[in-house]
C-alpha cells in the first residue's frame, strides 16, 4: 500500500514583485474566471520509496521536496523508461491516429477539431535570470554548455506512473509568478483513464558529462495542470502540461534560471526550433538537441484540419515535452509548440505538437499567477 503526501508551496513576495515587473504590459491582463473551464490539475504525491529515500538522506525531518531529490538518484535517472514506452500513451496514440486517418478521409466533416482558427495572438516576453555563483566549465555537449540560456530553460523531467519512473523534457516559461515549466500533457498525467504523475521533479540543463548531471539542482512540482481534452480523452491536440514549482533557496525557477516567452495564434506555417533530449540510439538521453525547420499542419482537408503540426526531426523518444521555439536567437525565443508524437519509433522523420492557439493561452492564463 502506497502513502502519498502533497507538496506545499513556499513563496518570497519580493521575488515576486520582481517578476511582474519584467513581464511586458501587455501580458498583465487578468484572465477571465472562464478561461479555466477546460483545464484540469492535481497535486503531485511523493511515494513511500520516496520518502524512504529522502529520511535516509536527509533524517525524519526530510522535506517532500528532500524527499524526491533524494529518490532520483543518478541511476534512477538514467534507467527511467521514456514515457513514448508507457502502455497508456502506445494506446492513445494509436486510438488517435486511427481516428484522425479515418476523419481524414471523410473530408473532415465529422472531426472534433475546429476549423482554422481566427482568434488573435498573444505574446510573453521571455525573461533573463539571475543564475548567481555559477562557474563556467568546460562542458562537452554536443549542442551548448549548461550555464547558456537557451541549455538552463530546457531540462529533463523524471517522474512516477503506475509505479514505474519515466523520463520526459521541459522548458520554464517566463510568468508573473515565475514557477512554470511547461511539458506535454502525457509528462503530468495518463490521458483518458490515467492518473497524475508523482515524485515530479525538473532538472535544468541535465547533462550526464558532467560530474554532476544537476548543475542547477532538482526543482519539485507542487501542482500538475493540463488539459480536460488530454485528461478526460488523451486528445493529442491538447496534449499541453504545466508544472509550477516549488522555490529552490528561496528562489523562483524563473527569476533563477530565466524564462522563454510564450506565443499562440501565429499560424501553422512557421519556422520553429524543437529542443529535448531523445534518450534512443543513436541517442543517450543525457544531452539537449535540436530540430528545426518550417512546421505544416499534420493534415488538412478544405477549412478542416488537425489542430497538431509537424516539422522534420530525428529526435527520438524521450524528448516528448521538449519545447519549440519561435523567434529563437540562439538564447531566448516564445515557445509555440512542444514535443508531442513521433511518426515512427525507428529513424523517425517528423516531429508533432499540438497546434498552440487559445486552448495553449487559456492554460497559461490559468497558471500564469500562480
Amino acid at each position: 500500500m502506497r502513502t502519498w503526501t502533497i507538496f506545499s508551496r513556499r513563496t518570497m513576495v519580493a521575488t515576486v514583485a520582481v517578476a511582474l515587473a519584467a513581464v511586458p504590459t501587455l501580458a498583465l491582463s487578468q484572465p477571465a474566471a472562464a478561461a479555466t473551464a477546460a483545464n484540469a490539475h492535481g497535486a503531485p504525491a511523493v511515494s513511500t520509496q520516496a520518502w524512504q529515500s529522502g529520511q535516509a538522506q536527509y533524517g525524519a525531518g526530510a522535506t517532500a521536496a528532500q524527499a524526491v531529490e533524494a529518490y532520483w538518484t543518478p541511476a534512477r535517472m538514467r534507467a527511467a523508461r521514456v514515457i513514448e514506452d508507457s502502455p497508456a500513451y502506445l494506446t492513445a496514440v494509436s486510438r488517435y491516429e486511427q481516428a484522425q486517418r479515418a476523419s481524414a478521409a471523410r473530408g473532415g466533416t465529422a472531426a472534433p477539431q475546429r476549423s482554422a482558427p481566427k482568434a488573435p495572438a498573444h505574446s510573453v516576453a521571455p525573461q533573463a535570470g539571475s543564475v548567481a555563483g555559477r562557474a563556467v566549465p568546460a562542458a562537452t555537449d554536443p549542442g551548448f554548455a549548461y550555464w547558456q540560456p537557451t541549455a538552463r530553460t530546457s531540462g529533463k523531467v523524471f517522474f512516477t506512473m503506475n509505479g514505474l519512473n519515466y523520463q520526459c523534457s521541459g522548458t520554464i516559461v517566463n510568468s508573473e509568478g515565475a514557477d512554470t515549466v511547461w511539458t506535454a500533457g502525457h509528462c503530468v498525467h495518463g490521458g483518458q483513464g490515467g492518473s497524475w504523475a508523482y515524485n515530479w521533479q525538473f532538472v535544468p540543463a541535465y547533462d550526464d558529462d558532467l560530474a554532476d548531471p544537476r548543475p542547477y539542482g532538482t526543482w519539485t512540482a507542487w501542482q500538475l495542470w493540463s488539459k480536460g481534452a488530454w485528461v478526460g480523452s488523451s486528445d493529442f491536440s491538447a496534449d499541453m502540461g504545466v508544472a509550477l514549482m516549488n522555490t529552490r533557496s528561496g528562489w523562483h525557477i524563473v527569476n533563477y534560471l530565466g524564462g522563454q516567452g510564450l506565443r499562440v495564434n501565429i499560424g501553422s506555417q512557421v519556422y520553429d526550433y524543437a529542443f529535448g533530449y531523445p534518450a534512443e540510439w543513436p541517442f543517450d538521453g543525457g544531452n539537449l538537441y535540436r530540430c528545426q525547420g518550417w512546421s505544416s499542419a499534420e493534415w488538412s482537408v478544405g477549412w478542416w484540419w488537425s489542430q497538431t503540426i509537424k516539422i522534420p526531426c530525428d529526435m527520438t523518444r524521450g524528448s516528448s515535452g521538449g519545447g519549440w521555439l519561435n523567434g529563437w536567437d540562439g538564447n531566448w525565443g516564445y515557445l509555440n509548440g512542444l514535443n508531442s508524437r513521433i511518426d515512427r519509433i525507428l529513424n523517425p522523420t517528423i516531429m508533432l505538437s499540438p497546434y498552440f492557439d487559445d486552448d495553449a493561452w487559456s492554460l497559461y492564463n490559468s497558471t500564469r499567477y500562480l
